[in-house]
């Protein structure tokens, strides 16, 4: 009988553990949000357009020179992941940067294609306007 009342609390704990991870990044991903923009301007020298893709969320994992994946908003992928090591981008990177922390991710393309990716720390786990995701 011990033996069995042991089981059952084992495998409930168990079960509680995994809902509750399951439910952070759930959270985490109401929480985020993505935003693409495209932008142009004329000048003298002709127009040109730069595109941005900015993501707020959760750092799911950090390898630095390598790799981050953060948690998105939607429903179909829940995380977007980045490469840290392509020589033809410009990365800016906090040094303190680890899995856990809010942030920032901005993409850009310029005219002329080259890319660049900058992470800043989120002060919270908002979009700009202080209200929270849906």
């Amino acid at each position: 009988m011990k033996t069995l009342i042991t089981s059952v609390c084992t495998t409930a704990l168990i079960c509680a553990g995994t809902f509750a991870v399951a439910q952070d990044k759930s959270t985490a991903a109401k929480q985020s949000k993505e935003v693409q923009q495209e932008t142009k301007t004329s000048t003298t020298k002709g127009t040109t357009k730069v595109t941005t893709d900015t993501v707020n969320g959760k750092v799911e994992s950090f390898e630095a020179g390598k790799s981050i994946k953060v948690t998105v908003p939607g429903k179909i992928v829940s995380t977007k992941s980045w490469s840290l090591d392509d020589k033809d981008w410009t990365y800016h990177v906090p040094g303190t940067l680890k899995p856990g922390d809010w942030v920032t991710v901005s993409e850009k393309t310029d005219t002329n294609g080259h890319k660049s990716l900058t992470i800043q720390h989120s002060s919270n786990k908002s979009h700009a306007h202080g209200t929270p995701y849906r």
